[in-house]
Parts: structure tokens; C-alpha cells; sequence
């Protein structure tokens, strides 16, 4: 299946031309002869100042006011803005989501600021979880290096798990055993809808699954 033709960038010069672009792909003869009055054949030696490129300055390609021109002329759909378009939107739409998780993670942090620290297991815990929420696996990627989050939820509580064993950590103060290795400090607060919402923001709803549970903590 022949690609969707396209400009995307190929070279940019600082010095003169900036962005620069080419086909995606190869077209033939008879296109290219309707856009070469919006392109030019570069090489190497069609810049003032060659060591200054990035990219690859080979081929016929258009400055970025011109993009339009080739677009419209040979009926490219997947124009160059409307990629812009959508870039953009999806960079804002990570903003967002970094905000909320942010705002939501603040009020976790007041929430469970003051909570009680029982002495317990964490694979009692994992046994008893309704769900497991392991932010970006935080938990199970940072485990050999003392570190990660962990929130479980229980019938009745839940529980915020902070790995405390790396090297230079005050384990004296950790209340969660692990293995013969590993302890983490843990705050228990009780079960509330409000309170795991906000850990399904801060998670992006990042569960273990159920019968994999203990599975995704055996090597700790």
C-alpha cells in the first residue's frame, strides 16, 4: 500500500532558508515538474553555511512558506498545519493532564500528610487489595533501587506505599516490610470514592491486574 503523500521536514539552515521540506516519499516525473517553481534541487552547496545544518540537505525540497503552495497543488491532504494543528493540541492536552495529575497528587499529599503509619506486610496488603495503582510503575520499575509509590485500596482503607529503601534512606522510620531487604513507609487513611479518584488521576489509572498482583511484586 503506496504511503499518503506528504511535505514533512527534512533540513533546517538558521542562516538563510530555516525549515525545509520534502516528500515522504518518491513522486513521479510529471508532479514533480507542477511544484518545481515552489522547490529547489539542494546540495551541500546551496548554503552559505553548511556546517550550521541539521538534517539532511539533499533533494527537492520548499521553504515553509511555500509548503502550502505544493500542498494545494498536488491535492495533499495530510497538509503540513493540519499536522501543526493537531501538535498542538495534543501538547496542550499533556499540559492539562500534568495540571490535573499535579493538583490531584497536592491534595493526596494533605490528605495522607497526618495519617496513621501501622506496622504491616505489604504482601498481606496486596492480598487484601480491591485494586493496586502503581503511578507510571513507579513502584515495580524503581524497586531494586529502594524507590517508588504504590497505592492500594482495601475493603475499608487506603493505603499510600513510599519505597524508603534506597541507599542513604532513614529505614528506621519505615513501617511496611517488604522482604528481608526492602521496607517503605505507609499511610493509611479510610476508604473514600473521593480519595481513590484522585489516585486514579495521579496513576492515569495504572492498575495491576488481579490475578497478576503478587506476581507483579514477587521479586521484591
Amino acid at each position: 500500500m503506496t504511503e499518503e503523500l506528504k511535505l514533512v521536514q527534512k533540513c533546517y539552515d538558521p542562516e538563510e532558508y530555516g525549515y525545509l521540506y520534502g516528500f515522504n516519499r518518491e513522486i513521479p516525473d510529471f508532479e514533480l515538474e507542477d511544484v518545481k517553481q515552489y522547490m529547489k534541487k539542494f546540495t551541500p552547496a546551496s548554503f552559505k553555511n553548511v556546517m550550521a545544518i541539521s538534517g539532511d540537505p539533499h533533494g527537492w525540497m520548499c521553504t515553509e512558506e511555500n509548503v502550502p503552495k505544493v500542498e494545494e497543488t498536488l491535492s495533499i491532504q495530510d497538509t503540513l498545519a493540519k499536522r501543526q494543528k493537531q501538535q498542538e493540541q495534543k501538547r496542550k492536552d499533556a499540559q492539562e493532564i500534568r495540571k490535573q495529575k499535579e493538583e490531584a497528587m497536592n491534595e493526596i499529599e494533605k490528605i495522607f500528610k497526618d495519617a496513621p503509619r501501622p506496622p504491616q506486610k505489604l504482601e498481606i496488603l496486596i492480598k487484601a487489595s480491591k485494586a493496586v495503582y502503581d503511578p507510571a510503575n513507579s513502584f515495580r520499575d524503581n524497586k531494586f533501587y529502594g524507590a517508588g509509590q504504590l497505592f492500594i485500596i482495601t475493603e475499608k482503607s487506603i493505603w499510600y506505599i513510599i519505597n524508603n529503601s534506597s541507599e542513604g534512606n532513614n529505614r528506621k522510620i519505615n513501617n511496611i516490610e517488604i522482604n528481608d531487604i526492602y521496607s517503605a513507609i505507609g499511610f493509611r487513611v479510610d476508604y473514600t470514592e473521593d480519595i481513590e479518584k484522585l489516585i486514579k488521576i495521579v496513576s492515569e489509572n495504572n492498575l495491576y491486574k488481579e490475578k497478576n498482583r503478587m506476581g507483579e511484586l514477587k521479586n521484591l
